[in-house]
């Protein structure tokens, strides 16, 4: 028998062994055991993630929640001087699509950093395992990879708060847009609204696809890195090889491993680029939360205060609002007895809506004070001294709803005697009753199925429901004709009989019978006294009432 003849022979019985041992009831328990393990290592994986996403997914939403909810009670509680200041749209985005960006990193990005880390840990302890020279030459790549990964960290971060920016001002843009819609279409400008949304989306556009440009780059870098590490892993393993330190089993082992680096290095370019823009977003909500609340209860609050008799006294009161270098009103010092009717009149722009808005404390004045029954508006909880006044702003808004709830929304529960005693007091009554529904038809957004005289009566009967102390009209009959605005002013004057009325009016015929006239003139407290006082000293206000009394004639012309 010649060599190969034996070698054969060797290999054939060797092979005969193996097989003996592989098919002996000792092997077929073995792999039995490690297919068992397999199995339930694959199933306790899967039940590990299940949990996992369920625990930070649910956790998330509930810091959403949470985070939503804290930003509505800031807005609510935050004064008149942040909305003024403020574009809507871009606190809409901040209750909103920031409050998103930041569940995602507690939610995915939190998930998909852990999912990473402990994925990377694993494979790079058991590279270091096999031979620990041969890991760092696989994972050279890894500083260069770390710089890129912080560039393009900082790079998202910075264009994502102008982004978020430049959102904020398209929502803001076609807020605006719908909530003027009837103008638009008066004035044939949708082309040129159209135009100036394009402008916004463009502008947002641009900005969005530069930072897309930069993300595209990222996944084939990280991409290129893991093929390098590869290349390296095979070169310096050949090398190895030679050497006798490692098998070729063990540079296939070590191309697997880094294949399986893929994944969490795939993942850190998302993990980076949501961590950054949740970042972002989350700076934004934290500057809304740290707004300062110039109007609150402080120290100085006294609870449990005497039932409001209406006296109302400035003091020396001065006020600018922000941004603004001149003084909205100038050392204005003025009083108003309990039960009182005062009429505020004066030019456009002099300062009236102003005044009567820091009765109610939607902002604070600058300097002076102001007092209501002696006592410092500073000093009365703020619950309380806006339920015991009813406040008819010149701008009249209307939810959405029913009538019957517009009217009833200044208190916690109305009985439909008391909205129906509202509604005829604000001469409302007739007119709802000609509604096929009554109190039940919806106005539609911001009321726009009732006519401007309705929605003011509206706005009014729901001031007049909370029975308040002191009763504020700020030029909120300005869509009724002159004679039904005396008939309706009249009317509260008999209806609200010991309780103080401040009203604004332009009309001088509407204001004639008031207790006391205040004429304001750029701000400042020109004139005041009743009617009759008031055309004696022939000033401002006379000239006004003479301009008024030529256009009467000239339109009965």
């Amino acid at each position: 028998m010649d060599e190969v003849e034996m070698l054969q022979e060797m290999n054939g019985e060797e092979y005969t062994g193996l097989l003996e041992v592989l098919l002996s009831p000792e092997a077929g328990a073995i792999l039995a055991w490690n297919s068992l393990l397999l199995i339930g290592t694959v199933l306790l994986y899967g039940i590990l993630l299940f949990a996992t996403r369920q625990t930070l997914i649910v956790s998330s939403r509930k810091i959403e929640f949470d985070i939503r909810n804290e930003i509505v009670d800031k807005l609510l509680s935050l004064p008149q001087r942040f909305f003024a200041t403020r574009k809507s749209g871009d606190v809409y985005v901040r209750a909103t699509e920031d409050v998103t960006r930041v569940r995602e990193y507690f939610g995915p990005v939190f998930m998909y950093t852990i999912n990473t880390l402990t994925r990377a840990g694993f494979i790079i302890s058991m590279m270091v395992i096999v031979n620990p020279r041969l890991t760092l030459w696989a994972l050279l790549p890894l500083p260069f990879l770390s710089a890129f990964a912080y560039w393009v960290s900082g790079f998202i971060h910075k264009y994502q708060m102008i982004i978020q920016r430049q959102y904020s001002s398209i929502a803001d843009r076609a807020g605006e847009a719908f909530n003027s819609i009837r103008l638009i279409k008066a004035y044939r400008r949708e082309s040129h609204e159209q135009k100036r949304f394009e402008g916004e989306s463009e502008s947002y556009r641009k900005k969005k696809l530069r930072l897309d440009l930069v993300e595209s780059l990222f996944h084939p870098m990280l991409n290129l890195l893991i093929g390098i590490s590869v290349i390296i892993v095979i070169w310096q393993g050949g090398n190895m090889v030679i050497e006798g330190v490692v098998t070729v089993g063990n540079i296939a082992e070590f191309v697997i491993y880094v294949a399986y680096l893929t994944w969490p290095v795939a993942s850190l370019g998302y993990t980076v680029n949501r961590f950054q823009k949740s970042i972002a977003s989350w700076e934004r909500i934290q500057e809304l939360m740290d707004e300062k609340i110039e109007i609150s209860d402080d120290d100085r609050t006294v609870e449990g205060m005497k039932k409001l008799k209406g006296e109302i006294i400035f003091d020396k009161v001065s006020f600018n609002y922000p941004g603004s270098g001149e003084y909205a009103l100038k050392d204005i010092s003025l009083k108003i007895r309990p039960g009182e009717t005062a009429a505020i009149v004066g030019r456009t722009g002099a300062g009236k809506s102003t005044l009567v808005q820091l009765i109610p404390r939607l902002f604070d004045p600058t300097s002076g004070s102001i007092r209501i029954d002696g006592v410092d508006i500073r000093n009365w909880p703020i619950r309380r001294l806006r339920r015991e006044i009813g406040y008819v702003p010149q701008d009249t808004f209307l939810f959405s709803t029913s009538i019957r709830e517009n009217i009833a929304f200044g208190v916690e529960s109305a009985s439909d005697e008391e909205i129906r005693e509202a509604a005829e007091q604000a001469q409302l009554l007739e007119n709802i009753l000609e509604f096929e529904k009554k109190f039940e038809t919806i106005v539609g957004e911001r009321g726009i199925t009732l006519s401007g005289g309705q929605k003011q009566r509206t706005a009014i009967a729901r001031a007049l429901i909370k029975k308040p102390g002191i009763l504020i009209l700020d030029d909120s009959l300005s869509a009724v004709d002159s004679e039904t605005e005396n008939a309706i002013i009249q009317h509260l004057q008999n209806q609200l009989k010991g309780r103080t009325i401040v009203m604004i009016s332009h009309r001088i015929s509407s204001v004639k019978n008031a207790d006391t006239i205040f004429y304001i003139e750029d701000g400042s407290l020109i004139e005041y006294g009743t009617h009759k006082e008031l055309l004696n000293l022939e000033g401002q206000y006379a000239e006004m009432n003479r301009k008024q009394q030529l256009e009467k004639e000239l339109a009965e012309i």
